[in-house]
């Protein structure tokens, strides 16, 4: 009976206070040598420490803690991930996910929007859905090189129903004005469910299919945006994967630190992280916290 009631407790200090702090040592280190400009109103320490007490309860599939199953390098890498995106767990831009002994980081839409906001000149994203009765229209703008455009969409309140959705759209604007305009029907939609581990079988999939829907074509409008930045993303990643090499070849060392350094790669970021507000979508799909990888569109 002893050792049943000792094993989570040595399982839990896979992952111990000393390896945090390893973590913030390597982040300072990227920072005080110029090769990481985080955000301006970004506070790596808070974001490391909240996502340190929100880690304690992610499980796996099968109920196991994270901290119990996953690997020390998978645990750094993922709060590595996270910070070195800019954001943040607790204000659900992404969310922790096991995938057999690997623990991994991964934006939320809401995190997809932080992202193009901070780096591509986004003002706003709105995306809404389309039922059965209402009138819907929109034209392949030539003017604006092909782009699709919603000319119009009037909904009445009685044509709001979850078993009539018959497709969805995003707007995205940007600071000078313009907007792109991307649409999908639901059979598009359900497509991209079907990408993921749940297959569109969710809880929140079949409770609250319109804000998945609307998550969807989000998600689908904000990889035409960012794929279409500059390469400021493309340094981050670089700079991530130089991270995750110093993780893998020292992870069992405490702290994690490493003699050599990577070559220089700086990111320029003039826009401080913007605190998105949390929705509906989110609080469905938080169940699916650590146990789920939804579909890229997702």
């Amino acid at each position: 009976m002893t050792q049943q009631t000792q094993a989570p407790a040595k399982a839990v200090t896979k992952f111990d206070e000393a390896t945090v702090e390893g973590v913030l040592s390597r982040i300072d280190q990227f920072k005080s040598s110029g090769e990481l400009v985080l955000p301006p109103n970004y506070n790596a320490e808070n974001a490391v420490r909240a996502a340190w007490l929100v880690l304690q309860d992610v499980t796996n599939r099968d109920g196991k803690p994270a901290l119990e199953v996953c690997t020390k390098a998978s645990i750094a890498n993922a709060m590595l991930d996270m910070v070195l995106k800019g954001l943040s767990v607790v204000k659900k831009q992404g969310y922790f996910i096991v995938y057999g002994d690997k623990l991994q980081f991964d934006e939320s839409y809401i995190g997809d929007i932080a992202i193009a906001k901070r780096d591509a000149n986004v003002d706003e994203v709105n995306g809404c859905v389309i039922y059965e009765g209402d009138v819907f229209k929109y034209e392949i703008d030539l003017v604006n090189k092909g782009r699709k455009k919603v000319t119009l969409h009037e909904q009445d309140i009685s044509n709001v129903n979850a078993d009539k959705i018959i497709g969805a759209y995003a707007i995205v604007s940007y600071k000078d004005g313009t907007s792109l305009h991307e649409i999908m029907t639901m059979p598009q939609i359900k497509l991209a469910w079907q990408q993921g581990a749940a297959k569109g079988n969710s809880p929140a999939h079949r409770n609250f299919p319109d804000q998945m829907a609307i998550k969807t074509v989000i998600n689908r409008a904000l990889k035409i945006v960012t794929g279409t930045t500059d390469d400021s993303l493309v340094m981050q990643d670089a700079v991530v994967e130089a991270v995750r090499t110093d993780i893998r070849d020292n992870a069992n060392k405490t702290p994690i630190s490493i003699d050599r350094k990577p070559e220089p790669v700086r990111l320029k970021q003039a826009d401080p992280i913007p605190v998105s507000e949390s929705s509906n979508t989110e609080d469905a799909s938080a169940e699916l916290n650590g146990q789920t990888k939804l579909g890229p569109d997702f």
